[in-house]
């Protein structure tokens, strides 16, 4: 899925006016850096939620502050290892939370656990989330998984028992889980089964949650302002406050980084990671993200049609340069379609940057080069439009496949459109005019790849945007689907990766990593690889 979060969209156009802006590093009594606030946690964004209630939301910003208010049913480690969140174990074949048949999956929820507001949470909670998402009245984004459920029964007050309209491997990864974009937490029954729809009113604005921070005031545009949750489930938080300060843009976060006026950037850019590497008071890290970075083909355009012409364009691109020049080093090479937390990851071998092997294979289909370098075939020019987004770096990496890909004899038309147009209904990728397009993306927890990659699913009746159609992958992905043994699924899906890397359906540039810059005071810091990463907020400390 598509990521939605402004600051990747702008961190190119961003100039670091950062000279002089050093500080000397003085302690104080406890042992903290002179400018850091005891048991405050200073954030910085450049942009206000839609909002703060995760149902609604498009933005990551809402994902990443659901995490600090909200709680799930399952979330992720930091290392992509799945654990019970308000369910006290993930469900599974084995333990019993999923039966045989693959249609029934039963959660055992936490005693003890209350809302913000003193409420208990019970497993009608539960039931009515699914209910408010499923809803047609309601403004929800994403239902993946959600839509798989027959019912949803409450034998008891901590006990949900989930029927399926079939069998459906991915759902425990995707029903109230962080795990990819558009996650969603458990909200208050009690609160809200009363409005008709949930689209307008006051909780969207004043939520109430039981996760480790309860919410105290959002002034827009300039502040959102959480306190500890002395009643959290897992015990109270060691920060007493969390303080979001929304700012202009990245040079505006970047700066207050560097003054110390914030601790932590809710998005740290590539750019903004490379230029504060080393500064004083700062740390730096970079983690694991289920995310890449992907030129997508579309396969059923006359000159991509045949495998050769797009396994020449794979070996026609530094994939080392992208990474070192435009990601700043924060990239990792893709090996698979899939995250490495994923069940059935294989890595398989980089396409090699040859390009002497990439003109041999247009030689091969037919395409001759013509008099002025651009290749030729049956009369019609490799000419092939890529569409970008006009803001941010895009038209880098726009440039330098356009180079890459000359050197082969292939000319590349750079088309650019507003970030919202480009991935709009009626924009260039659902409809399908375009040639090459650059992706951010979201890649999902588990591998099912159906919606991406079924030959009944090209867009708009689906998510198959490289409209890449392979009987055999279909027939695969159905078997991946009919069982729910893990063993039988990792083959399947190893087997699927291997063929869309051979055949090129899309090519990943890069793996993305988290880049993430921050007071080095701050400690116990350590962001799961999934939407929402925040996991174990409850821990950290300044």
């Amino acid at each position: 899925m598509r990521a939605h979060r402004a600051g990747l969209a702008a961190f190119l156009a961003c100039i670091l006016v950062l000279a002089g802006c050093t500080r000397e590093t003085p302690q104080s009594a406890g042992g903290r850096h002179a400018w850091t606030q005891p048991n405050v946690l200073r954030l910085a964004d450049i942009a206000d939620p839609d909002s703060l209630d995760p149902l609604l939301s498009t933005m990551d910003l809402s994902y990443d502050l659901s995490s600090l208010i909200f709680s799930y049913l399952v979330v992720s480690d930091a290392h992509g290892k799945l654990i019970g969140d308000l369910a006290t174990k993930v469900p599974t074949l084995a333990n019993g939370g999923i039966s045989t048949d693959g249609k029934t999956y039963t959660y055992h929820l936490r005693s003890g656990v209350v809302w913000h507001d003193g409420a208990p949470f019970t497993a009608r909670d539960v039931a009515f989330s699914w209910r408010a998402i499923m809803s047609p009245r309601n403004n929800v984004l994403h239902r993946e998984g959600y839509e798989e459920v027959a019912s949803v029964a409450t034998p008891d007050g901590h006990t949900v028992v989930v029927h399926l309209r079939r069998r459906y491997p991915p759902f425990v990864t995707q029903f109230f889980t962080t795990l990819q974009e558009g996650a969603k937490p458990v909200v208050p029954a009690h609160l809200l089964a009363a409005a008709p729809e949930i689209n307008d009113v006051p909780f969207n604005a004043h939520p109430v949650g039981t996760g480790p921070f309860r919410f105290v005031r959002w002034d827009r545009g300039h502040q959102i302002v959480l306190e500890a949750n002395p009643r959290y489930f897992r015990g109270r938080p060691k920060l007493d406050r969390i303080v979001l300060e929304i700012v202009p843009d990245m040079n505006t976060v970047a700066t207050l980084l560097r003054t110390h006026e914030v601790d932590l950037a809710v998005t740290a850019t590539p750019l903004v990671y490379s230029e504060l590497r080393g500064a004083d008071g700062l740390r730096e890290t970079l983690t694991d993200w289920n995310a890449a970075r992907l030129l997508m083909l579309d396969d059923v355009r006359p000159a991509l049609r045949h495998p050769e012409v797009r396994q020449a364009i794979a070996r026609a691109i530094d994939f080392p340069a992208l990474i070192r020049d435009l990601t700043y080093g924060t990239g990792a090479p893709a090996h698979d379609i899939l995250p490495p937390t994923s069940l059935g990851y294989v890595a398989n071998p980089p396409y090699p940057y040859d390009p002497a092997a990439a003109s041999a294979l247009l030689e091969h289909n037919g395409w001759k080069l013509g008099r002025d370098g651009v290749r030729v075939k049956d009369g019609v020019r490799l000419e092939l439009v890529m569409v970008i987004a006009s803001a941010g770096d895009d038209q880098a990496f726009g440039v330098q496949l356009q180079q890459m890909l000359r050197t082969i004899g292939i000319r590349v038309v750079l088309k650019p459109y507003p970030y919202k147009g480009i991935y709009a209904y009626d924009g260039p990728i659902v409809k399908g005019t375009f040639d090459l397009a650059l992706f951010r993306n979201t890649l999902e927890y588990d591998p099912d790849s159906t919606s991406t990659l079924s030959c009944a699913a090209f867009a708009p009746q689906g998510e198959n945007e490289a409209r890449f159609c392979d009987p055999h992958v279909d027939a695969l992905e159905r078997d991946g689907l009919a069982t729910d043994d893990p063993h039988a699924r990792a083959a399947i899906y190893r087997e699927i990766g291997r063929l869309v890397h051979d055949e090129v359906a899309y090519i990943p540039l890069y793996r993305a990593q988290r880049p993430s810059v921050f007071n080095e005071d701050l400690r116990g810091y350590d962001p799961a690889p999934v939407a929402a990463s925040w996991w174990d907020a409850y821990r950290w400390s300044i």
